[in-house]
């Protein structure tokens, strides 16, 4: 089986970055600048309400086309929220805010220790690419900040494609790319149901990586395992690790993707 695989394709934000670290991050240090006559605390705890609200708001009719194209709308919406619930409503600092959070997150973006090593220790060996979700803007800027571009044959982003995980066609389209069948690809990435599910319904191998130790929810799909750390890819491909390979601790105790996301 793990013979078979030809190309590996990799989710981008939490599996070979720490999106969220970095936002969180970046939105601390904004709403530190900002004059804003609450504490960040506050401020940041108003922002995960409206996250949890405006989220799904996103994926309607009313903001989805603009989304996909650039993530300044909806950020500086959901900064708008913010500045609403805590009472000081203003548009002029909700686009500050916004632009000041983005400049801040992308700053504070860091690949994993192992993700460059990985990569190109796989890249001689099997066709990657990449499927992420989000704008494109937004999603283009992180794979430049990261530096890597250069070790994907095929990168698809959601905001590109008007389409994203979990549905089952970005998966078909990469594969189409690729030119292998079903059972030749593997999809790699820490979301359970968009990257998961979403490629064990397309009929591909999947591998969970799990830095924030989530709990998996039992139903549905499942992986063909779990990584802690992408050098475990590695080793499910039956691979031996070179000698410069890092073996960090696992990292994520503290479930850090899972909870700021509440």
């Amino acid at each position: 089986m793990k013979q078979q695989i030809r190309a590996i394709f990799f989710d981008l934000d939490d599996t070979l970055c720490a999106y969220w670290s970095a936002s969180r991050r970046g939105l601390r240090q904004a709403f530190e600048e900002a004059p804003l006559e609450c504490d960040p605390d506050k401020a940041i705890e108003a922002w995960r309400n409206v996250f949890s609200t405006f989220s799904p708001e996103i994926k309607t009719d009313s903001w989805y086309e603009r989304y996909l194209e650039s993530g300044e709308p909806t950020r500086t919406e959901h900064m708008r929220r913010v500045l609403t619930s805590l009472g000081c409503p203003s548009d002029q600092l909700a686009t500050k805010l916004s632009a000041r959070y983005a400049e801040l997150r992308d700053a504070s973006l860091e690949p994993f220790q192992e993700t460059h090593e990985v990569l190109e220790f796989l890249k001689s060996k099997y066709i990657l690419g990449l499927i992420t979700n989000g704008p494109a803007d937004v999603q283009r800027q992180e794979i430049e900040t990261l530096g890597i571009g250069e070790y994907f044959d095929h990168i698809l982003i959601e905001g590109e494609y008007k389409l994203g995980k979990p549905h089952q066609e970005i998966f078909d389209e990469a594969r189409r790319l690729s030119g292998f069948e079903h059972d030749e690809m593997l999809f790699v990435g820490n979301a359970f149901e968009h990257d998961v599910q979403g490629s064990k319904n397309a009929g591909w191998h999947s591998i969970w990586v799990n830095k924030a130790m989530e709990t998996n929810p039992g139903s549905g799909p499942q992986p063909d395992a779990v990584a802690f750390n992408l050098w475990e890819v590695v080793d499910w491909l039956g691979h031996e690790r070179p000698a410069y390979a890092d073996n960090p601790e696992i990292e994520g105790s503290k479930a850090v993707a899972k909870n700021w996301r509440r």
